[in-house]
């Protein structure tokens, strides 16, 4: 079976956090190449793509530098991974908050597009974003299967009952992916 996997980073990146709970451990270290064929595991891998919010430079804002420049760094990390990178945009919020906005719809749209030209056989999403539900049935419309990847602490009950698979990372499952000096 041919997989495509389909990665939230903005998901991956809270829930990863959250679950290894090790402010010392990078994900700019960790092995998404080998992740990717776990997440796959007999099936082949044809493809992988990381959706994430742009984080714009702004004059005077040391905070904004500095995350856009770690985020130019994860982006430079997953092209050594062959893992392209699928931009939304952040916008902030008057109470001073961000949010993204259009990566949901990047996975969706990709997710329905790539099944309708039999891409792949199986999607592999790892998000917790009940909106892409509807996606999920799109996608069953063209015969494919979907494997949803999520957190314990942050499962979404509509993508588990929606998906045709389910697997919840835990914390081991991750730190297999890290350099034996990092874990």
């Amino acid at each position: 079976m041919r997989c495509f996997i389909f990665i939230d980073g903005s998901n991956f990146y809270q829930g990863s956090k959250k679950l290894i709970a090790d402010k010392t451990i990078s994900l700019l270290k960790f092995n998404y190449t080998a992740f990717n064929q776990f997440l796959g595991g007999q099936n082949k891998v044809v493809g992988a793509r990381y959706y994430i919010g742009a984080i714009k430079r702004h004059n005077n804002d040391d905070k904004s530098e500095i995350l856009y420049a770690n985020q130019q760094k994860l982006i430079a990390w997953l092209q050594q991974h062959k893992i392209p990178t699928v931009l939304g945009t952040i916008i902030k919020h008057p109470d001073k908050t961000y949010h993204e906005k259009g990566v949901d719809v990047r996975i969706a749209v990709e997710m329905i597009r790539l099944a309708r030209l039999n891409e792949y056989d199986q999607a592999i999403l790892i998000s917790s974003d009940t909106d892409l539900v509807p996606a999920i049935e799109e996608v069953h419309s063209f015969k494919k299967k979907v494997k949803y990847i999520g957190f314990p602490h942050n499962q979404s009950f509509g993508l588990s009952k929606t998906a045709d698979d389910l697997l919840l990372l835990r914390k081991e499952d991750l730190l297999n992916f890290f350099p034996p000096h990092e874990k």
